[in-house]
């Protein structure tokens, strides 16, 4: 506030200002204006005096004064001085004085005065202003040539006091002056005080625009500025809330636009990396930072080529590049053991690579499965088929009539068929499960004489193997909604899976407690163990761990097993430490 009310007083004080000097300059014109025409005045009648003068002088300097009254030189001078009111000097054409008047001692010699009369001499009348001998006045020199003839005979000089203004006339002037330089100046200030106030209005204003400019900028985009009091300004204020408005609108809609872009993002299972032309991460989704197994580390801002050691990834960026094409890449990444198919797209505004990064690990691992399987089931239905068609054939060659070689031979083909059967029907159990149309019959039923049946069942085979088979089962064990038949199934599968991998002198145990509404059940082995990296997928259809288990199986067991438990509204889980054994825990409700 205080910088308008300067801002006024500055306005207001040049204009002020400006008033008294153009007062002052027309005093000054004027004055000089008054004080010329004064001495113009003077001259001409300096010019009209020294004319009689010369017409006085010209007998006497002619040779006729003898004929007149003033042949006497200084009678002369006297009456000259008298006809012309001041001093008068008459000289001859060599410059000596011939006659003068009383006062004539004003005209003292100096080189001005010999300007003059050189002058004169040349038949030119001359006039200068110049100070008395003593100083005291000002007096008006006027030289004229006497002529006779066309030839100049002398020479008269008249000096006149100079003409001033009157002093009353100067008061006047000097009053009017005084006055109108009071009303004008006062006069002066009122435009200079609206000037200064109509600016102060429209600088107060602008203040307010960049105010409220500054606080857009700070990220305040609902400050809008009170409608215009002014009309200089009500527009702009009308201009600055629409561009407001506009501006706030942009930025929503861009906020939106960014917060559901961060969100597909973050969310998306495919990997989004966005490079510039130097090679430098402008972005870098979580998805792309698990897939390439990078640890927290400042990514944006880094070079890509730093981040993931890849050539054919690397490869194919510059390719993009040079190409300004789409490139796409499959890769197998070591650490993490990964299969990725990569897609590079040139990004036109700024020269930058968008990197597209897809998991095909699961679909190769579904792939090398399936691949598995069918080289699995193959083998297990060619294998006993053989040998069943050459068991067949060697009974038609004659070993019919063996009794006993052709009992063996139809106790080993039923043992083949069986086999067979199993696997069918394991494939066919697996597909009805995974179509939705297997049900199961739930009924309250105890653990203990089902867990008691399984041991029996596979002691024989274990104390074959050298391996140890209990139960642990907790004591008051309540009983659980199970279906019998499908519940032992689930055990059988897994008793026969410990098994398999489970080394002379090992020990697989079956423990059971209660956990709330669910019955906890624990089957351990110290067999050999699951890889961290095979974990995830040990419940996966088709999937096996190590062929060099020599696995005859399909790789449906435990896939089997995860349908079974979760129908009956379980969870199963695995933990195994490689060459330590394996728990598999799953859970059933228990009756009401």
């Amino acid at each position: 506030m205080k910088s308008h009310r300067s801002l006024i007083w500055r306005v207001s004080f040049i204009c002020a200002a400006l008033t008294l000097i153009s007062l002052a300059v027309l005093a000054l014109f004027l004055t000089t204006i008054t004080r010329n025409q004064a001495e113009a005045d003077l001259e001409a009648q300096q010019k009209r005096l020294a004319a009689v003068a010369t017409e006085l002088a010209r007998p006497y300097l002619s040779g006729n004064s003898g004929q007149l009254p003033w042949s006497n030189p200084a009678l002369l001078g006297d009456i000259l001085s008298k006809a012309v009111g001041g001093p008068v000097v008459i000289l001859n054409a060599d410059g000596r004085v011939l006659a003068a008047s009383p006062a004539g001692g004003v005209f003292t010699a100096n080189p001005a005065v010999d300007v003059e009369l050189a002058a004169a001499r040349q038949g030119m009348v001359s006039h200068a202003l110049r100070a008395s001998g003593s100083g005291e006045q000002e007096l008006l020199f006027t030289t004229a040539p006497v002529m006779v003839d066309g030839q100049v005979v002398g020479l008269v000089r008249l000096a006149t006091p100079a003409a001033r203004p009157a002093a009353g006339s100067m008061a006047v002037i000097l009053v009017f002056l005084g006055i109108s330089s009071i009303i004008w100046g006062g006069l002066a200030l009122l435009p200079g005080y609206l000037v200064a106030r109509y600016s102060s209005r429209s600088l107060t204003s602008v203040q307010a625009v960049v105010e409220a400019s500054r606080r857009m900028e700070q990220g305040d985009y609902d400050y809008r500025l009170p409608a215009g009091v002014y009309d200089e300004t009500r527009q702009l204020t009308e201009a600055f809330n629409g561009m407001a408005d506009t501006v706030r609108n942009v930025v929503i809609k861009l906020s939106g636009e960014r917060d559901t872009l961060s969100a597909v993002l973050g969310t998306m299972a495919d990997g989004v990396v966005v490079t510039d032309p130097g090679g430098r991460v402008s972005l870098f989704n979580p998805a792309a930072r698990d897939l390439l197994g990078i640890r927290a580390q400042q990514i944006e801002g880094a070079r890509f080529v730093e981040l993931v050691r890849d050539n054919e990834i690397f490869q194919a960026i510059n390719r993009c590049q040079e190409e300004q094409s789409r490139q796409q890449v499959d890769v197998s990444l070591i650490l993490p053991l990964r299969y990725l198919s990569v897609i590079a797209t040139p990004l036109d505004n700024n020269g930058g690579v968008l990197l597209t990064l897809h998991d095909l690990t699961r679909i190769r691992q579904v792939e090398t499965s399936q691949r598995e399987f069918v080289s699995n089931v193959s083998h297990e239905l060619r294998n006993p088929m053989a040998s069943i068609k050459a068991m067949v054939e060697t009974l038609e060659s004659g070993a019919m009539s063996d009794l006993q070689v052709a009992l063996d031979f139809l106790s080993r083909m039923r043992g083949d068929v069986d086999r067979m059967n199993s696997m069918v029907n394991d494939l066919l159990e697996l597909s009805r499960m995974e179509s939705g149309q297997f049900k199961i019959d739930t009924e309250p039923m105890a653990l203990e004489p089902l867990v008691d049946v399984l041991i029996k069942q596979f002691e024989e085979a274990a104390a074959a193997q050298g391996v140890e088979l209990a139960d642990d089962l907790a004591e008051n064990l309540p009983p659980v909604m199970a279906d019998g038949e499908k519940l032992t199934q689930v055990f059988v599968n897994l008793v026969e899976n410990a098994l398999k991998f489970t080394p002379p002198g090992g020990k697989i145990r079956i423990g059971a407690e209660a956990e709330g509404e669910q019955v906890r059940i624990v089957l351990e082995d110290t067999g050999v163990g699951i890889a961290p990296q095979h974990l995830p997928h040990i419940f996966e259809r088709f999937y096996k761990v190590n062929r060099s288990r020599r696995d005859s199986g399909t790789g449906l067991g435990l896939s089997i097993v995860k349908q079974l438990v979760e129908a009956h509204g379980g969870q199963i889980t695995v933990e195994s430490k490689e060459g330590e054994g394996c728990a598999f825990s799953f859970s059933v409700p228990r009756s009401p």
